[in-house]
């Protein structure tokens, strides 16, 4: 027996930035996707389906355009899986790599209020200083791990590297 074809209609999920519900649009063909995204009051004018696709990118998680339904899934249950949490030296690598000082690096993170703040923060997540209240090692939240993955991204680095 064959297996079922997989059913190509593309897919939009649009979380914006705006205060407003969260759209998912399926239309049968990419034109009347991209017509249906224009559609909407908090989107720019998109000229063709790069640019929509690439806007999507930009939203909120889990923004995308997607081929199929499937794939449309596939990427929200992404969103579900817990953000990684990376050892002190692998940050320490990372920042360093990007030529940047600890309170830089927080800073891009979102992590602290003053510069000697952000500097000890990183400082004590890089040596993995015990929390003296949990009795773990500090880590980066989630939101700043995923802004030090994109960081990574952007500027080539590979974050699974051994030393």
């Amino acid at each position: 027996m064959d297996e079922p074809k997989e059913i190509k209609m593309p897919i939009a999920i649009i979380i914006s930035h705006e205060d407003i519900a969260p759209a998912i649009l399926q239309e049968d063909k990419a034109a009347d996707l991209l017509k249906a995204i224009n559609a909407l009051t908090v989107t720019p004018d998109l000229g063709n389906e790069d640019s929509a696709r690439l806007w999507l990118q930009e939203q909120p998680a889990p923004s995308g355009w997607f081929n199929t339904l499937e794939e449309a899934q596939a990427h929200v249950r992404r969103c579900h899986n817990p953000v990684p949490i990376l050892p002190g030296k692998v940050i320490q690598r990372t920042r360093e790599a990007m030529g940047m000082t600890r309170a830089e690096f927080a800073r891009a993170l979102g992590i602290g209020k003053t510069d000697k703040n952000r500097h000890t923060e990183i400082f004590n997540i890089e040596i993995e200083k015990i929390n003296k209240s949990s009795g773990r090692p500090r880590v980066l939240n989630p939101k700043a791990t995923e802004r030090l993955m994109a960081l990574a991204a952007e500027h080539g680095l590979n974050l699974l590297k051994d030393d």
